[in-house]
């Protein structure tokens, strides 16, 4: 078993990294108290894999419990569907003594955490996170979000869960594809503090894919240290190093949105990671190796490295001007002087932002 214990605005977080957890579960979080009411938010993808074994674990920890289940997909995370699981959440009365449980990828745990965050002002909340995403990024952070059509995250809070509970077994239930798109934020904690840590995965990209047991629990654990000692000096992004986070963020959230969420949520930041180098390189800021070490570490995971059928740019800088990190009706972007040197860059020309758009969309 791996664990990490995080204190956070006074909250105390325990993390931990155990094959066959899920089937525990009772077991891990019964050491933080009890729980008299839980509600278990999960999606339909989730619910028939996972459902009855979350329910077993609160049966013998004799709580009661309602479960809520979302469509799967980003268009879950919607302040509509908040609003049902809120009116749920009356009907079964869940107080303050009550806890919010998901199970599931980033959607349903943003979804869950917000919900969480914003039911009587804030009720416990624990995360059973089962794609790869969420086990090295989503998970971790206390970030809980809706999407509105105006853009990705523009609606949320801050909420910190008491515990996470990782089980790299529920990976062997996801495609390749969801897989590799996990990948993603892996290679960004990388190329954002970790150079070594970015040639580790080079060289064990084959055990990764094949979910070797042991490896996946290094590579889970290694993201979350690095994501760890940033999220715990700035717990509410108040200054630019949590911000440095968001390294392929800017443009990928756009491309993500304008392309309806036809594309992984990893996949659009490896290709917001490539055009965020594109613009280092147009400014000044770093060398075109920087380009190319992007390039191999996505060529790597099998990830793209080339936008197909791309939206219109018109709506990706809108969604760009109404990223949360901008300052004055000025783009701000986290960029790179080189491989583990991230830096903020307040005033992102339109121009330069669209060059780096039209290299993914050219090739």
């Amino acid at each position: 078993m791996r664990e990490l214990r995080l204190t956070l605005r006074d909250n105390e977080t325990l993390v931990l990294i155990e094959p066959g957890l899920i089937d525990r579960f009772d077991q891990a979080i019964s050491k933080l108290g009890t729980f008299s009411h839980a509600c278990i938010v999960t999606d339909n993808t989730v619910a028939p894999i996972y459902m009855s074994r979350i329910q077993g674990a609160l049966r013998r920890m004799n709580t009661q419990f309602i479960e809520h289940i979302i469509p799967a997909g980003e268009a879950s995370k919607s302040l509509a569907t908040a609003a049902t699981l809120f009116e749920k959440l009356a009907q079964a009365r869940l107080g303050r003594d009550g806890l919010i449980l998901a199970v599931g990828g980033g959607v349903v745990s943003d979804l869950a955490g917000f919900v969480a965050a914003s039911w009587l002002r804030g009720v416990r909340f624990i995360i059973c996170p089962t794609t790869l995403e969420a086990d090295v990024d989503a998970c971790l952070g206390g970030k809980t979000a809706v999407n509105i059509p105006a853009g990705k995250n523009l609606v949320g809070a801050f909420h910190q869960p008491i515990f996470i509970g990782v089980d790299p077994h529920c990976l062997k239930t996801l495609n390749k594809r969801d897989i590799r798109a996990g990948l993603a934020e892996s290679i960004k904690h990388g190329f954002i503090a970790d150079s070594d840590f970015l040639d580790w995965q080079h060289a064990k990209r084959e055990q990764i894919v094949s979910l070797d047991e042991e490896i996946l629990a290094e590579l889970i654990e290694r993201n979350l240290r690095i994501k760890a000692e940033v999220v715990t000096f700035d717990a509410l992004e108040r200054t630019d190093l949590r911000i440095l986070l968001n390294f392929g963020h800017t443009v990928g959230h756009g491309i993500e949105s304008c392309c309806g969420y036809r594309l992984r949520h990893g996949e659009c930041v490896g290709l917001g990671m490539l055009a965020a180098a594109q613009v280092g390189v147009d400014m000044g800021v770093c060398e075109k190796t920087v380009v190319e070490r992007i390039r191999t570490s996505l060529t790597d995971f099998e990830l793209p490295i080339q936008l197909e059928d791309p939206p219109a740019w018109s709506s990706v800088l809108e969604r760009i001007q109404n990223d949360k990190k901008n300052r004055d009706g000025l783009t701000r972007m986290v960029l790179l002087t080189d491989v583990g040197e991230p830096v903020v860059v307040d005033d992102v020309p339109d121009g330069v932002l669209r060059r780096s758009y039209d290299k993914l969309c050219d090739g």
